[in-house]
């Protein structure tokens, strides 16, 4: 059992304090997004996860005052990387864990967009495919 595992009242109890924004800025970390991710997925398709991590990430980011926080390409991408690797038959912090274990790398987008792609107003802004293999 990893140090940093999570059981399911505190994955929801997460997820509540970001959509309220009382996590500090710096309180948000890669691992969390997963979870989050997971939980999302666990309560919709994959649109209806995207639209609520995207409303999520926005008023947190509009509460710090950090305005190019929110890429919606990333989002897209990392809720696609989690339904992928989900396996909805098990219990939450079971697959919030492999998830997790799955996917420790936040760099991972990189494999499958260049930097220049990445900083563009285009993909903060939009949806762009990838245009790297993904190797």
């Amino acid at each position: 059992m990893c140090v940093n595992a999570m059981n399911d009242a505190q994955i929801l109890t997460l997820v509540d304090r970001l959509e309220r924004c009382l996590l500090g800025n710096q309180e948000f970390h890669h691992r969390d997004h997963l979870g989050v991710a997971v939980v999302y997925l666990y309560g919709g398709d994959m649109d209806s996860a995207v639209e609520r991590m995207r409303g999520t990430l926005k008023r947190f980011a509009a509460h710090h005052n950090v305005p190019k926080l929110y890429h919606e390409t990333l989002t897209r991408f990392w809720i696609q990387q989690v339904e992928q690797r989900l396996d909805r038959t098990k219990c939450l912090q079971d697959s919030v864990r492999e998830v997790q274990a799955a996917l420790p790398d936040k760099k991972l987008a990189l494999r499958f967009y260049s930097q220049e792609v990445l900083d563009s107003a285009e993909a903060r802004a939009g949806w762009v495919e990838p245009n790297m293999e993904g190797k």
